[in-house]
């Protein structure tokens, strides 16, 4: 077989693996219960515009999708007359290795909590499996300190039994609910931005300037380009 034959083979079925992937993710989307996500995301956005905390936690890949919805979500809510806080459980390295080596990795989560949360706060919990030793320990803390537990996960482990409100999406495909993960993130700053999209706009407003963090610059306002 001639490279050129090996390469059109390649390309033609790394296209097919491309269709594959978009088909299962858009009907991961189309199955989405939209009153699942709205219980959560009506929950998360009212405790920012309360003026409460909001935590978010996930391992892996929902790790890095933790820090991405708390970032959003704190330049979403900027403008808000409250004084919300959104950080993720996964951004102190430094703090979660120094639990894991002194307690264990189980309680990475949970041991951050104290002092952070209490009644009115959230606690976000992402999670592919629903059954993270960790995350079920810091839904049990959260619990325990009064916070409002929320779930979105791609199956219904032993988190959907400790959440108030969880969602499930994805197929407990690991791509396909991260992907979820992020775009639930989405809805919420769409929500607190009243429903408004933020699009690139050549010469606008830069990311994270004060008009874009409140929301001001309304559908069209700026992004920097990735």
């Amino acid at each position: 077989m001639s490279v050129a034959t090996e390469t059109g083979d390649t390309t033609a079925s790394a296209g097919a693996v491309v269709k594959e992937y978009v088909d299962d993710l858009t009907q991961a989307l189309a199955g989405l219960d939209v009153a699942s996500a709205t219980g959560v995301l009506t929950t998360l956005t009212a405790a920012l515009r309360a003026g409460r905390t909001v935590l978010i936690a996930g391992n892996g890949g929902s790790s890095t999708a933790a820090v991405h919805i708390a970032a959003d979500l704190a330049a979403a809510s900027a403008g808000l007359d409250a004084a919300p806080h959104a950080a993720a459980l996964t951004e102190n390295v430094a703090r979660l290795t120094a639990i894991a080596n002194d307690h264990s990795f189980e309680e990475v989560f949970a041991r951050q909590l104290g002092g952070r949360g209490g009644p009115g706060d959230v606690l976000l919990l992402l999670s592919v499996s629903g059954q993270s030793a960790n995350l079920v320990r810091a839904a049990e803390t959260g619990r325990a300190q009064g916070m409002t537990v929320l779930a979105a996960l791609g199956y219904a482990g032993a988190l959907a039994g400790l959440a108030d409100r969880t969602v499930i999406f994805g197929q407990a495909d690991y791509g396909l609910t991260e992907d979820l993960h992020v775009a639930l993130g989405h809805m919420a700053v769409r929500i607190l931005t009243g429903g408004e999209a933020c699009r690139y706009r050549p010469g606008g407003a830069e990311a994270g300037s004060a008009d874009e963090a409140a929301g001001a610059a309304g559908p069209t306002r700026g992004r920097r380009a990735p």
